[in-house]
């Protein structure tokens, strides 16, 4: 049975979330708008100018989903359209609020700050002390969680529309991730290196040039008394090898593959990912991520009654890192006992990360050869097409006009487009 307190807290929490859902669907379509940061921060909170007929305001129309479904063409408030998935989103994001809250403060640390906490207790209770911690602890936990899965929810759906992920949307959210866990000191998933000493002893044995590795025990001693430090260490460590595994990815791609394998939007959105829960958690989500984009392909062909050759052959990768994101921290502590084993080899973890690059390497330099030995045509014989890159660098050079949503032009297009250069003219300069 759970307490009354813990479920008025829910159905608050709730309400909240569908607030926040509005304010959320703004930002999805406003941040696109701009390529830089206080730009596109600048327009989320300025009102647009109002340009022809607007419904009557009411006083319902300020209320999340009930007012939103109600409002048709554009917002009496703000002056932006309204798309018809919004009171929908809005009910999505209230959900989510609550299970964030299930999921970092469960029932049965509701009410004691010295169980509650994202670290396995294992690590947990040789790093801290539990008896100074106060429920501020634990409410600025939720809270510094719940701002990534906000950010994460505003990123997944920018992407689905546009394929870009624009920086307004991440970096903001970055800065959070590095003072909100060295001010918070206890809020990272696990510490920043976690070994077993035999595993240890073995790979000095295997190669006797390890033997001055600095760290003997379960983990460094450093971390017992440099707590904030420690923090930001993970959450630098997370930032560095969440952005490197998919900057190395695009590397690889380009080189094998002579195409861009993933956008520059994710890179940056793993980075962000990494700085709030750490490079091994980061890690995970990178290789869950090609599975729940598999998983969601499956339950789309299934209910769409669609066959996998008519898929199509590109996907906006960002909501994907996102879902698994969602999965790794809301079931870290299911997920973490079955890896633990994995992360805990000591200094044969980085050679096993060098193997995994080759591996990737050859990996896909034998699908290519396997493309052309049985007639399939490798991507970079392809001859035209819009490619995600293409419209990325297009949409960053082009100035919409949000009234309007179309490309603002000065002169009739008619002369380029009876040339067949209207595309021309397009890619190579915004139309002022």
């Amino acid at each position: 049975m759970l307490p009354v307190s813990y479920l008025i807290t829910c159905v608050f929490l709730f309400i909240v979330g569908l607030f926040l859902g509005r304010f959320l669907n703004r930002c999805i379509h406003r941040l696109p708008d701009e390529f830089y940061v206080f730009p596109a921060w600048k327009k989320v909170f300025c009102q647009e100018k109002r340009l022809g007929q607007y419904p009557q305001t009411r006083w319902y129309h300020i209320l999340p989903v009930i007012g939103t479904s109600q409002i048709v063409g554009r917002s009496p408030y703000s002056g932006r359209r309204i798309r018809k998935r919004e009171p929908w989103l809005e009910l999505l994001n209230g959900f989510l609020v609550v299970l964030t809250f299930l999921c970092i403060i469960p029932p049965e640390q509701w009410g004691g700050a010295e169980h509650a906490t994202v670290v396995s207790s294992y690590w947990a209770k040789p790093i801290f002390d539990w008896k100074t911690l106060s429920p501020l602890f634990v409410w600025g936990r939720f809270l510094y969680f719940l701002f990534l899965v906000e950010t994460l929810f505003v990123a997944t759906f920018i992407d689905f529309d546009l394929w870009i992920i624009p920086d307004g949307s991440t970096f903001p959210a970055m800065i959070v991730g590095f003072v909100g866990q060295f001010l918070g000191v206890g809020f990272f998933l696990v510490p920043i290196w976690l070994q077993d000493p035999s595993m240890v002893e073995f790979s000095q044995q295997l190669f006797p040039m390890l033997s001055g590795w600095p760290v003997t025990g379960i983990m460094p001693q450093w971390v017992h008394y440099n707590h904030h430090w420690h923090a930001l260490a993970v959450s630098t460590a997370g930032f560095i090898v969440g952005g490197g595994i998919v900057w190395a990815v695009r590397i690889i791609g380009h080189f094998v593959l002579r195409r861009e394998a993933m956008g520059f939007g994710d890179v940056i959105l793993m980075a962000m990912i990494g700085s709030f829960i750490g490079w091994q958690p980061v890690v995970v989500v990178f290789f869950l991520a090609p599975v729940m984009a598999l998983c969601v392909i499956a339950v789309v062909t299934i209910l769409r009654s669609l066959s996998l050759a008519n898929f199509p052959t590109e996907l906006p990768y960002g909501p994907y890192l996102s879902l698994a994101t969602l999965v790794v921290l809301f079931g870290w502590n299911i997920i973490w006992p079955g890896l633990i084993r994995i992360f805990a080899v000591g200094p044969l973890l980085i050679a096993f990360a060098l193997l995994m690059l080759v591996f990737l390497v050859i990996t896909l330099w034998l699908l290519q050869l396997l493309k052309r030995l049985i007639g399939i045509p490798v991507w970079e014989e392809e001859i035209g097409g819009w490619r995600s890159a293409d419209q990325l660098h297009f949409h960053m050079s082009s100035k919409i006009d949000s009234q309007s949503d179309h490309w603002p032009q000065k002169r009739w297009s008619g002369l380029s487009a009876s040339r067949g250069k209207i595309h021309e003219q397009n890619w190579r300069g915004p139309c002022r």
